[in-house]
């Protein structure tokens, strides 16, 4: 079962890197910020209300490790790794909702159903999506804004990506996931030094103090890492989050540290993310940064091999998710949205996906400046499992 555990995580953090690579894919680099374990959330519930072909293909796309595995990381992701809400001493959580909405006719395969509540702590809900479409896509937009603290809204909007965009067209079944991460520094910075430096253009740079006089730095061959732990209080047993930052040495070299990232991603992440002590930190600058993202990444999915989801169900795809299903169903809309915020005090971030249907060791004199000034990838991981929460890059701080 361990076993099974660890080849999951490792499908995942290479699923992350995938969708890196190919979200970054732009003749104008910009920020961006995506939750490749939202993403996870949503097409391992796909994956369980899926039949044949399809969901082979599903499963295939998640990795190697197979349908149980990535259910059960799925499940743990929900009910362990994020479990873990705020309290009166202690305001900053983590936390994540999965939750499956359905046109309010129709009923779900009671198999479906209960698998999802009972291995992914999903919540089932009714809605009239096609009867009144306008009200539907409040009723999901407002629960996206409850259950991640207002960083996601309107995620469903009457613009042209929205998947609600009348009662024929609206769909039938929603897959939703909501992430919230909200944890300060282990050791945060002063805001009374920050100061302005170049980024390109000028932008505020939090600047260490005597708390980051020894730091987890690695240093390699084209670029270094910075691990920057968040405190791990709070209540649901002891969880260990990370932001790692890596910079490239050139000041063009982003696009390839990300190819060299590709070329082995789990090898690659936690070869690098751990670095063998503490050094000594000479000078230490990270830009102060909020990053948005909104993306449709069905066209995305579909240039990765995975397309049988989105395709008219010729074959009957998911046959398995309702009782008396109507002919022809599919995924007809992926959309992702993410936010991130990094300050002085921690990390404030949230995403949210609807489908359709170490011991201390003394450091040496090696002393390391690590000033991020300019472009870099960042992940946020939990540590103890290993698992991707957040993955991005920053072009530019001033972007939102």
């Amino acid at each position: 079962m361990e076993q099974d555990q660890e080849a999951a995580v490792r499908d995942q953090v290479e699923l992350s890197v995938r969708l890196l690579r190919h979200l970054s894919l732009d003749d104008k680099p910009t920020n961006l910020a995506f939750s490749p374990l939202s993403l996870h959330a949503v097409l391992s519930l796909l994956a369980s209300g899926a039949v044949g072909t399809t969901r082979e293909q599903i499963i295939a796309f998640l990795g190697p490790a197979g349908a149980d595995a990535h259910t059960a990381l799925a499940s743990k992701a929900a009910s362990v790794v994020l479990a873990s809400r705020g309290n009166e001493c202690w305001k900053p959580e983590v936390r994540c909702a999965i939750a499956i909405w359905v046109d309010a006719p129709l009923r779900l395969n009671p198999e479906f159903a209960d698998a999802a509540a009972s291995k992914l702590k999903a919540a089932v809900k009714s809605v009239a999506s096609r009867d009144n479409p306008a009200a539907a896509s409040a009723e999901i937009n407002e629960w996206f804004r409850s259950e991640t603290g207002g960083l996601v809204k309107d995620i469903l909007s009457e613009s042209e990506d929205s998947i609600i965009d009348d009662a024929i067209s609206a769909p039938v079944v929603f897959l939703i996931n909501s992430l919230y991460f909200n944890r300060h520094w282990y050791d945060p910075f002063f805001p009374h030094l920050t100061k302005e430096g170049v980024f390109h253009v000028r932008v505020p740079f939090m600047t260490g103090s005597h708390q980051h006089t020894f730091m987890d730095i690695g240093c390699h061959p084209g670029f270094n890492v910075l691990r920057m732990p968040y405190h791990t209080g709070g209540a649901g047993g002891y969880k260990m989050f990370a932001m790692y930052i890596y910079l490239p040495d050139d000041r063009d070299g982003l696009a390839g540290l990300v190819r060299k990232l590709s070329s082995n991603p789990d090898s690659f992440l936690h070869k690098t993310i751990v670095p063998e002590q503490p050094v000594t930190v000479g000078e230490l600058k990270i830009p102060k940064f909020e990053v948005s993202l909104k993306v449709e990444v069905s066209r995305l999915l579909r240039d990765l091999g995975l397309d049988l989801p989105f395709l008219p169900a010729a074959n009957d795809s998911f046959l398995g998710m309702l009782l008396d299903s109507p002919q022809g169903m599919a995924v007809l809309s992926l959309l992702h949205r993410c936010f991130v915020n990094v300050n002085e005090k921690g990390t404030v971030a949230a995403p949210g996906t609807v489908g359709e249907i170490l011991g201390f060791v003394m450091p040496d004199d090696h002393v390391v400046d690590f000033v991020a000034d300019h472009p870099f990838l960042f992940f946020i991981m939990e540590e103890k499992s290993g698992l991707v929460l957040f993955a991005g890059q920053v072009v530019n701080p001033l972007l939102h």
